[in-house]
């Protein structure tokens, strides 16, 4: 780390261990001459010996032991015992315990000095002990006060070493781990110059070691002399400082005071900052076409609508998109998706906004712009719209229909935006391809169609649906041979309801599936009341192709039979031609067919009719619409026709059913071309099984 260690350094430590280590073999030298030149009596030369020796071994430090220790106490008795006076040994007594102090480890010096030190007492007793008549108070305090500071002076030797070296050791491990962290580490003085710093820190802040380098900070390039608070603040800033590639990376500075200094860290956060624009980019743009996403464009008309001036806001809704996506394919449109999200944004211009708010819906916020240049700018979506497009493998024009609504005091984003749909719904109940500015009747037509939905849910849940029967009567015998069960609606304060009033809000909404389920199930139960009763009457259901097309509606239809028990024979299936559009209704359709369930074509002529249809999937019912039976007494090309139907049925395989009749002339006429059954008011009105009696119903 650059400009050293924040903690005291260990020189004086150093200087100390060297002179020490310099007294200790002087005086251990000089002990071992004064033991040759001084020492009496025949242990003189062997103890000096043997002090030679104890010097030998403090050659090798590190191999400390206890003979070497038992040693010293030897020679530091015996030269007590043969020196004129105890204090030479006193010289080498210190410089043992000392040395050992410095360079013995704390678990072992307290017990290792011990020797010498008993060596030294023991000594010093015996020498007392042997010249009683030289012993006096002042010579005992010489020979033992130099031993009792001794003994504190090298414990607290001792203690301050370990202490330094506890600190070293300390000093060691902080500077490994500050070397070794990602983190930038810089400690400025009172001038904000890096008094120390990490290699981090100078990789991140590229110093090249010049005296001017700084900590930049977001609003200037000292974060030592920033006003802004940067340098007292709690949480990181985040600042860019240039790359050496030319790139621009972004760090996070934090700096703490500390006294009169400043420690700063710094963290390299450019991948979570590009990590971050990425996700905001997502957020505020759709990912498929570019455009602003529906959060992000929410959030651009509140800050609009802050404003105070006029805001225009147009909701624009694909017409046809569903069959563009069923017929090529999801890659397909999504491709059609991306060229209408172009054509938005290009006729939107740089005064507007375009986004796509979901599905095949977009919008544009046109600030400063009045109901007139709304719709203008409204008129030029259509007009770019409606240019060919090509790429589907023919050419094509995208169709829209457009809602307007433009800013009024008071109103919220939410209010303007559900303004505007209401506007678009009401351009698509119109037929599409239109501009609709929003008017407050709209609103309360919404709020009415949203009660009609809510009674139509409880409708459905209460069981105010009721079942109404028209016979369908055999032509050749003139009685009843099945019934059609038709849905009413006991509306509370509307009265009886027929189909066509509830049956497109129930497409709608999607409550045409569990409708169509109770329909199903009432049907089914009525017809095994007849078989109890001994009436021999098959049942025919009307489903439409969002019901088909359900995956719950095979099981639902397998259920209802083993449930009430009606053989698969007596129910006939209902559908128009539209089916035909629909591979998933087409399907379902073929599935019930395989059950034994009757399969009835309704309306057939009225639609797109196909004879291939009508030969790959058969049929075993035709249903002739009341629109020609109706005129069978007016023109022969119409009775042609009829007669064209009940041949071709026959061909097929297919009994025919006559819609709509209502005069024994009809009833004739069909008889004589070959119908096989009709149905009208001229055999009976829809009404409920329990009015039934009065019908002339035979017994199979």
């Amino acid at each position: 780390m650059d400009g050293g260690l924040l903690s005291p350094g260990l020189s004086g430590l150093r200087r100390t261990v060297r002179l020490t280590s310099a007294f200790t073999w002087l005086a251990g030298v000089a002990f071992a001459v004064q033991l040759v030149f001084v020492g009496a009596g025949p242990a003189h030369l062997p103890l000096a010996v043997l002090a030679l020796v104890v010097l030998a071994a403090w050659l090798r430090p590190g191999r400390d032991s206890w003979a070497v220790a038992a040693v010293e106490g030897v020679v530091i008795l015996g030269a007590t015992l043969v020196m004129p006076t105890p204090q030479p040994v006193i010289a080498f007594l210190f410089a043992v315990t000392v040395r050992r102090a410095l360079r013995v480890g704390a678990e072992r010096f307290p017990v290792r000095a011990l020797p010498a030190l008993v060596g030294y007492l023991a000594g010093l007793t015996w020498w007392l002990v042997d010249q009683p008549a030289a012993v006096t108070g002042p010579q005992v305090a010489a020979n033992l006060m130099p031993l009792a500071g001794l003994v504190v002076e090298s414990l607290a030797l001792h203690e301050a070493v370990r202490a330094t070296r506890l600190v070293e050791h300390a000093n060691r491990t902080l500077e490994a781990v500050v070397r070794a962290s990602p983190v930038g580490l810089v400690l400025l003085d009172e001038e904000g110059r890096p008094a120390l710093r990490n290699e981090r820190a100078r990789e991140l802040l590229d110093w090249t070691g010049d005296p001017a380098d700084r900590v930049p900070c977001p609003h200037g390039p000292d974060l030592s002399r920033c006003t802004s608070g940067c340098r007292t603040a709690e949480e990181a800033v985040e600042v860019e400082v240039p790359r050496p590639d030319g790139a621009t990376g972004v760090l996070a500075v934090h700096a703490v005071p500390i006294e009169r200094r400043t420690l700063v860290t710094a963290q390299d956060v450019s991948k979570r900052r590009r990590f971050e624009e990425v996700l905001r980019a997502r957020a505020e743009r759709d990912e498929l076409t570019g455009l602003a996403g529906r959060a992000h464009f929410l959030h651009l008309v509140d800050q609009a609508l802050l404003a105070g001036e006029a805001v225009g806001l147009l909701v624009i809704d694909l017409d046809g998109f569903k069959e563009v996506n069923d017929a090529d394919g999801h890659e397909a449109g999504d491709w059609y998706l991306v060229s209408a999200a172009e054509r938005i944004n290009r006729a939107a211009g740089p005064v507007a906004e375009a986004a796509r708010l979901g599905g095949d819906e977009f919008a544009v916020l046109a600030p400063g712009h009045d109901v007139r240049d709304s719709a203008r700018l409204a008129t030029r979506v259509l007009s770019e719209l409606a240019r060919p497009l090509a790429g589907l493998g023919h050419d094509t024009a995208i169709r829209a229909s457009v809602g307007i609504a433009v800013s009024r005091p008071g109103i919220g984003t939410a209010d303007l935006l559900r303004d505007a749909d209401t506007a678009m719904y009401a351009a698509k109940r119109e037929g599409g391809a239109r501009i609709r500015l929003f008017r407050p009747e709209m609103g309360e037509q919404v709020l009415a169609r949203q009660r009609d939905k809510a009674d139509l849910r409880t409708a459905v849940d209460e069981g105010q649906l009721v079942l109404h029967y028209q016979p369908i009567v055999d032509l050749a015998t003139s009685e009843a041979a099945g019934a059609e069960a038709l849905v009413r609606w006991q509306r509370p304060g509307h009265g009886l309801l027929a189909p066509g009033a509830f049956i497109g809000l129930a497409e709608e909404t999607g409550l045409i599936v569990p409708l169509g389920a109770k329909v199903l199930a009432g049907a089914c139960e009525q017809a095994m009341r007849w078989r109890e009763e001994g009436r021999g009457l098959g049942v025919t259901v009307n489903v439409s192709t969002r019901q088909l097309s359900a995956p719950v509606f095979l099981p639902s239809l397998d259920r209802v039979l083993k449930t009430t028990g009606l053989p698969p024979t007596q129910l006939t299936i209902e559908v128009t031609e539209s089916v035909w559009a629909d591979e998933a209704a087409m399907r379902g359709l073929m599935e019930v067919r395989e059950t034994g369930v009757r399969v009835a074509l309704d309306d057939f002529g009225t639609g797109y009719s196909s004879l291939s249809y009508l030969q790959r999937y058969p049929f075993d019912v035709v249903k002739i619409d009341k629109s020609f039976t109706g005129n069978l007494d007016d023109t022969g090309r119409t009775a042609g026709v009829v007669r064209c139907i009940i041949d071709l049925a026959e061909v097929l395989g297919a009994h025919t059913v006559a819609e709509g009749i209502e005069t024994e002339a009809q009833a004739d006429w069909l008889r004589r071309a070959g119908c096989a059954y009709a149905q009208g008011y001229l055999f009976g009105r829809p009404d409920t099984p329990e009015n039934w009696d009065s019908h002339p119903i035979a017994v199979s």
